[in-house]
């Protein structure tokens, strides 16, 4: 697979998991319906959520750090081992196309940027990682000592 062709399918595969981390990242509160298509009744009117006091602290996963910005904000593609890899971070959210795999989850900070990940189907290699920014490359090392070494993806 030439490079030309592995960022072509690197740039497929980034604008796939956007749409993907369009579409789960934003799961809006909708409550499910009941089986046969039947409406719900409306249900009593919740009670107004208690007002915070000044000396809670905030239970907020964003307080400890802020989403991940900057340099790693985007798509990267490359091969790790001669397997495509694929990472994309924005807004405090990451997506990780590896090995058939598709993870996602959290990514914070920005120096470095660290990613939690879940996976759909139990694969766990690159679900705990740290990703920074080295010569124009995202360089993402995994708990388990995997590193991947992505270029920026570009529509071309």
């Amino acid at each position: 697979m030439d490079a030309h062709r592995l960022v072509r399918t690197g740039v497929v595969a980034a604008a796939g998991a956007a749409v993907l981390l369009a579409l789960t990242g934003c799961g809006g509160g909708a409550a499910p319906r009941p089986a046969g298509g039947a409406t719900p009744s409306p249900a009593a009117t919740p009670a107004a959520p208690p007002a915070p006091s000044s000396t809670s602290s905030s239970t907020s996963p964003y307080a400890s750090a802020p989403p991940a910005a900057g340099p790693a904000d985007g798509s990267w593609v490359g091969l790790t081992g001669g397997k495509p890899v694929s990472v994309t971070v924005k807004k405090g959210h990451a997506l990780v196309l590896a090995e058939a795999h598709v993870c996602q989850g959290t990514a914070r900070g920005t120096a470095p940027v660290t990613l939690t990940l879940t996976c759909d189907d139990g694969y766990t290699a690159r679900t705990e990682g740290t990703a920074s920014t080295e010569r124009g490359k995202l360089v993402v090392t995994w708990a388990d000592g995997t590193k991947d070494t992505l270029t920026k993806a570009t529509a071309s």
